[in-house]
């Protein structure tokens, strides 16, 4: 993106939606992402090994695991020492299926990929074998966002193909992974909607309608906004259930409405908002960087209204909306 990003900062005025993934993209360097994960991934695990056996030195645990920049706790008040150790022993009962973890703004995976290792680590130290750990770690513990179709590519890819390292079967379609691309509801049509969910019963349809409209209105423009989107739990699969075109297979039909290619943004929608709606362990992520000067008008107006602390700059913004990501005593690792 090195050249459409020059080409942005060179110009006058606000970046345009368009603009936003090559001026907010930075590439996060190797030693970050793995002071990063270790420090949030990692921690959840040392902490729970040291409930298990209080005397175990977490810079003895750290370094048999590889972990070259994990920092074991510093000294602390006596107060708070005391909260810790309360804080460790709920971590006791802790396996490692537990421990999710969301990069929202994913860009190609780097973040995602290291957390898998780190994560292969501590399936292997609770005594899983490679093959269904992997499957594990897939179905479980890594989520990931991004603004950018390309990106999200890559990075699928990325942690795909980490997985077929562990786990040579990982390719034969029965697998995926939880990353996504934040796909716009614009140009999804109520004609398009009204050729859909005819497998429902009509209660159920009515209600999944309902839900539906209340997720395009909020999609609308969502590449302005990404990750910082507020979304509600639904019933996912009720809403899966009903983004399907009411097209018999087989039957040839001219698809006036584009209910096909509806029904599959929506699909896309959902899986992103399932994600938006879900809490984590740990919340790791290299966030956008952009000034308020430079955001697009809808993405400023948007942060002043929803984000008032962090307003002026994208990465406090993201500071300030991933609270709601977070699992009570979750983990917090961002640049």
């Amino acid at each position: 993106n090195t050249e459409p990003k020059n080409e942005a900062f060179a110009k006058k005025g606000k970046i345009t939606k368009e603009e936003v993934p090559a001026v907010t993209q930075l590439f996060t360097p190797d030693w970050i992402v793995r002071y990063m994960v270790e420090n949030s991934v990692g921690r959840l695990w040392i902490e729970h090994l040291k409930a298990l056996d209080e005397s175990t030195d977490e810079a003895t645990l750290a370094a048999n695991f590889g972990w070259k920049y994990y920092l074991p706790e510093a000294t602390q008040e006596p107060e708070v020492e005391t909260g810790l150790k309360k804080l460790r022993k709920e971590r006791a009962s802790l396996t490692p299926e537990q421990i999710t973890m969301i990069d929202p703004c994913m860009g190609s995976g780097h973040i995602l990929v290291y957390a898998f290792d780190v994560l292969m680590q501590i399936y292997e130290n609770a005594g899983y074998g490679q093959r269904d750990a992997a499957k594990s770690i897939l179905e479980n513990n890594l989520f990931g966002l991004d603004i950018d179709d390309r990106a999200y590519q890559m990075a699928y890819f990325a942690v795909i193909m980490k997985a077929r390292e562990y786990n040579r079967r990982i390719l034969n379609g029965e697998n995926s992974c939880k990353v996504y691309a934040i796909q716009e509801s614009n140009g999804i049509t109520d004609a398009a909607l009204a050729d859909m969910g005819g497998n429902l019963p009509a209660d159920e349809r009515s209600k999944a309608l309902d839900e539906i409209k209340v997720l395009i209105a909020e999609f609308q423009d969502a590449k302005e906004y990404g990750s910082i989107l507020n979304i509600k739990k639904f019933d996912w699969n009720l809403l899966r259930r009903f983004s399907v075109p009411n097209i018999e297979m087989g039957q040839l039909t001219l698809d006036i409405n584009g209910v096909e290619s509806a029904a599959e943004r929506l699909r896309e929608i959902i899986d992103a908002s399932e994600v938006l709606s879900n809490q984590y362990c740990v919340i790791c992520t290299n966030p956008p960087y952009m000034g308020s000067g430079k955001m697009p008008s809808k993405l400023s107006v948007y942060v002043k209204k929803h984000f008032l602390s962090g307003k002026t700059d994208m990465f406090a913004v993201y500071i300030e909306a991933m609270d709601r990501f977070s699992e009570k005593n979750g983990i917090y690792s961002m640049i």
